[in-house]
């Protein structure tokens, strides 16, 4: 194992600590802001120059100068000696008002290290790229903005405030059905407001009976609708059916999916997903792809076209699911060649009519992030 001296902040003092925070802010912001605690240091050095305009040397500077103060640690990334740079207690206890003894220090493992980078990338190639083409200045403040704007949602992780937020951007940002009816209170009920109410009352249980908050808003009304949904689910006939029919925003982004931008005039949206693991399979992306489609159509009224990017860092494995997309499926129950690709036995598989099957096309992105960041 690679091992590193870190220094611990508690041998520095409190206006030291203070006085090191305020003056290296900019890498502090990328870290907490887009890294939520902890980033590759080529990474900070490449955003600190985006967002800061701040030179290579300037900002390995200020990596140092949080080293040598114990705000920052250094921690093995992977199996390789490179290391990704995490946030202390005393910077977190500091963006999040509180004392060091309140806050909570990073958690790490395999899969949160991988998303990290994965998403970082993903600002760096395409979200900065975005900007450009609509000539925005190149702020943190601007991009943290643009992402909520355009609804793209690579920071939504699987707890209740965060798919409640994700829901409030959708109703914002998409075209929901009925959304004028909604509106001026009619109809009481519809499939986007039954999924939103259900994500509100989870949300509101869990601050009321796990937090011990005093929710300012009684949203205990929404309980009965969270039953009654409950209720219904527990009818469906095969997990198959459960999950065709009741999958939610909550279901997407706890299986790694997320949004990159809203709808365009034609109804075509883009969903993203990060290969964290290195083990993405047909199975995973063709059946929650499917399930995100026929769920945006209960929500939109319209069938979507609709592109899903896989972000792979293996070549290999990339050419062997595209390879396997078009290799002719086996029906087991027959015992037989089915007559169908693998890509199109998933549509099959699920009931979905014919004519809806190239509504949906996957694209592999390649991103090298082994080579590039020796991982």
């Amino acid at each position: 194992m690679y091992r590193n001296e870190n220094v611990s902040a508690r041998t520095r003092s409190r206006t030291s600590k203070e006085t090191c925070f305020y003056r290296n802010i900019p890498v502090l912001n990328i870290l907490f802001y887009i890294g939520k605690g902890f980033m590759l240091r080529k990474q900070i050095i490449v955003l600190v120059k985006i967002f800061y305009r701040l030179n290579e040397h300037k900002t390995n500077e200020m990596i140092a100068d949080l080293l040598a103060h114990g705000l920052v640690i250094k921690k093995q990334a992977t199996n390789t000696k490179t290391c990704i740079y995490v946030m202390t207690k005393f910077p977190l206890s500091m963006y999040f008002e509180c004392s060091t003894r309140d806050s909570c220090s990073v958690k790490l493992n395999n899969r949160k290290i991988w998303n990290n980078i994965y998403r970082t990338e993903f600002i760096i190639r395409q979200a900065v790229n975005f900007m450009e083409q609509l000539n925005m200045k190149l702020t943190l403040e601007n991009m943290l903005d643009f992402l909520s704007d355009y609804c793209i949602s690579i920071f939504t992780t699987e707890n209740q405030m965060s798919v409640y937020q994700l829901y409030e951007n959708l109703y914002d940002k998409f075209p929901i059905r009925d959304k004028a009816l909604i509106l001026s209170g009619i109809p009481k009920v519809s499939d986007f407001l039954n999924d939103y109410y259900r994500i509100t009352a989870d949300l509101y249980s869990h601050q009321v009976n796990f937090l011990g908050y005093q929710a300012e808003d009684d949203f205990s009304s929404y309980l009965s609708v969270k039953d009654r949904l409950e209720r219904e689910k527990s009818l469906t006939a095969s997990p198959k059916e459960t999950k065709k029919y009741y999958y939610t925003l909550y279901n997407m982004t706890a299986a790694g999916f997320f949004f990159i931008g809203k709808p365009t005039s034609d109804g075509h949206i883009t969903i993203g997903t990060f290969d964290k693991c290195n083990n993405m399979y047909l199975k995973k992306i063709y059946e929650n792809i499917i399930c995100i489609y026929l769920m945006l159509e209960r929500y939109l009224g319209f069938h979507p076209k609709i592109t899903l990017q896989v972000y792979m860092s293996d070549a290999d494995r990339i050419m062997e699911l595209r390879t396997k997309e078009t290799e002719q499926g086996y029906d087991y129950a027959k015992q037989e060649k089915s007559g169908h690709t693998k890509r199109n036995g998933f549509f099959q598989n699920m009931k979905i009519p014919r004519q809806n099957w190239n509504d949906i096309q996957v694209d592999y992105i390649y991103y090298p992030l082994r080579e590039k960041y020796n991982l």
